[in-house]
């Protein structure tokens, strides 16, 4: 029998992709372990009751996996640990008995948190295996499996990791982003957009508003009079359909629904379990970086992105260095060093060097023009994102979990 504890949590301020992964790790590691005859058992455990909420909105069927909250601080896990292994202690003494013949395998500590060390690795490594999902390459890991799916670079820091599973191909997508079904249709008519469940720099009423509010463009161009802003075609990107995915985490979730009621171009999208074929509906896409650029790639949306968070630029720049994915910009008003695609049409840096919002609304309005109106571009896209990622990482990373 093969144990794994997936230590991981999600909140207002961590990003659901966390928690989905994780679920679709799970998920194949179950599947991997029914077509070996092999029993696999799984456990979640998470910080909080915010935590415990989020993860089992997200499960596929009622009670799909148990979940235990260790009520700690997500921030500081090393204070959590004791109750950890208390817990992990007595859950391997309940499932074997003194008279059951079941060999005792060291269970896995599967850990998906930015806020691990390395002093929380060496006290559980006595008494688990450890996997680490890991997205910064910032802290050595002493683990013995090591994913990084933003990367195929080994580092100094994995020095010490037994195994590791490095590159896009592991990229941890659900069952549905496996070969799903996609065509580019003549017309373009439909965009996907996904700002996160939170969508913290308010991407999506930002977005819709310059498209629909001709006060709120005059009011942005003159916000932003040292950025040489060119108005796209508006009355093209007014006719198309703008599907938003989000959730009622979003601190403007009541002004989308408003747009909504107000405008039948709008269409608000919550609690989506069959994300594929949301995205296979559509014919352009917008997105932050994460997870959901992959699952574009896997159903061949094509796609532009736009950075809010340092641990998304790895791999926001290998989308678009490889010109698969070209990113608009950094939504924050940061300095920007070195953007991977700084040569692209698609993306312009204004004199001062910062991305203040309104320079990446309008590079993302300018790509929606461009390819809506040409098939044969959204063609070329299409086929050189599926042709880049297959979408079975999950699978992959469970056949090592029950291998190793």
């Amino acid at each position: 029998m093969t144990t794994i504890y997936f230590r991981v949590d999600g909140n207002s301020d961590i990003a659901t992709g966390h928690i989905m992964r994780c679920l679709a790790i799970a998920r194949a590691c179950m599947q991997a372990g029914k077509e070996r005859a092999h029993r696999v058992q799984i456990s979640f455990l998470v910080s909080d009751n915010e935590s415990f909420s989020l993860l089992e909105n997200r499960f596929e069927k009622p009670d799909e996996f148990p979940i235990h909250s260790l009520n700690s601080d997500y921030q500081h896990l090393e204070e959590e640990v004791s109750d950890l292994l208390a817990y992990i202690t007595a859950k391997a003494d309940s499932d074997i008995s003194p008279s059951s013949d079941t060999i005792y395998e060291k269970p896995w500590l599967f850990v998906d948190s930015y806020f691990v060390s390395t002093n929380y690795f060496h006290i559980l490594s006595g008494h688990c295996k450890i996997a680490y999902l890991d997205d910064l390459r910032n802290s050595d890991c002493p683990v013995d499996l090591l994913i990084n799916y933003d990367t195929n670079l080994d580092c100094p820091h994995y020095a010490k990791a037994a195994h590791k599973l490095l590159g896009i191909q592991y990229t941890p997508l659900r069952t549905q982003f496996q070969s799903p079904d996609y065509q580019v249709r003549p017309e373009a008519a439909h965009v996907f957009v996904s700002t996160g469940g939170t969508d913290p720099y308010n991407i999506a009423e930002y977005l819709l508003r310059t498209i629909y509010d001709c006060k709120h463009c005059l009011d942005m161009q003159s916000t932003y009079h040292t950025y040489p802003f060119e108005y796209p075609d508006m009355a093209r990107l007014q006719s198309l359909h703008y599907h938003i995915v989000t959730s009622r985490a979003n601190l403007h979730y009541g002004n989308l629904v408003t747009m909504e009621a107000n405008n039948p171009h709008i269409h608000i999208h919550e609690n989506v379990t069959d994300m594929a074929s949301l995205m296979a509906s559509c014919d352009l896409a917008i997105s932050a970086g994460g997870t959901t650029l992959s699952e574009l790639c896997a159903v061949g949306v094509p796609a532009i992105s736009y950075l809010m968070a340092d641990n998304q630029r790895t791999a926001v720049e290998t989308f678009a260095a490889k010109g698969i994915i070209p990113c608009a910009g950094d939504i924050r008003p940061v300095q920007i060093h070195d953007f991977a695609n700084q040569n692209s049409e698609i993306l312009k840096i204004s004199s001062s060097g910062e991305f203040p919002s309104a320079c990446v609304i309008n590079n993302i309005l300018h790509f929606m023009t461009s390819m809506s109106e040409n098939k044969e571009m959204r063609q070329k896209s299409s086929h050189a994102m599926r042709a880049f990622l297959d979408g079975c990482g999950a699978r992959r990373i469970a056949d090592a979990l029950l291998a190793i």
